[in-house]
């Protein structure tokens, strides 16, 4: 059975976050060919997580959402998607979702599930993801999502000039962060 965590924003009691992470990955093709066909079943946020930094990263891009989805303003279909598209900078949708979501040679994955409804369902979740990825299920810790990003993608996707150092993954995660709070504001 997967595992991971799961936990809910002060600003949405109602909603549980679901956050798992999964490394050894063999079936990302028949995820995403599943996702572009709309199957509901998959109804999850799958990022490559070699362009996360952090926790606190995968929170703000699952906040941005929450809030575009409780003002009326979300850009894509689905939660779960809107996610994705929230890891991006720039309003460039397919960008973002070519740039952070799942890729058919993806061998990690980061998935999120926010359920918006007061039912706790986490253990369901947990046996669904299992079924659903074939992969090895880690806990989700800054250190295993450090261990699988990729420097030069975060640098190459948020578009950071090589002076700028990303050594320090809080500083970094705070500049990215603040970029996906503003972005389409400015």
């Amino acid at each position: 059975m997967a595992s991971g965590l799961t936990l809910r924003l002060p600003q949405f009691p109602q909603s549980a976050v679901h956050i798992g992470l999964y490394t050894s990955v063999t079936n990302a093709s028949i995820i995403r060919g599943e996702l572009l066909s709309g199957n509901t079943r998959y109804s999850y946020a799958f990022v490559d997580p070699r362009s996360v930094l952090s926790l606190a990263h995968v929170l703000a891009a699952v906040y941005r959402a929450l809030t575009d989805m409780e003002a009326g303003g979300m850009r894509t279909r689905t939660l779960s998607s809107e996610i994705v598209f929230a890891f991006g900078g720039t309003m460039n949708i397919a960008e973002s979702l070519r740039r952070f979501g799942i890729n058919d040679d993806s061998d990690s994955l980061l998935v999120v599930k926010v359920d918006t409804a007061q039912v706790e369902r986490s253990n369901s979740v947990w046996d669904e993801l299992g079924e659903l990825v074939q992969g090895t299920s880690i806990p989700v810790t800054d250190e295993n999502i450090a261990a699988l990003t990729d420097v030069e993608t975060v640098r190459k996707n948020y578009k950071i000039q090589q002076g700028i150092s990303l050594a320090d993954r809080s500083e970094a995660t705070n500049v990215i962060s603040g970029a996906i709070a503003l972005r389409g504001y400015l």
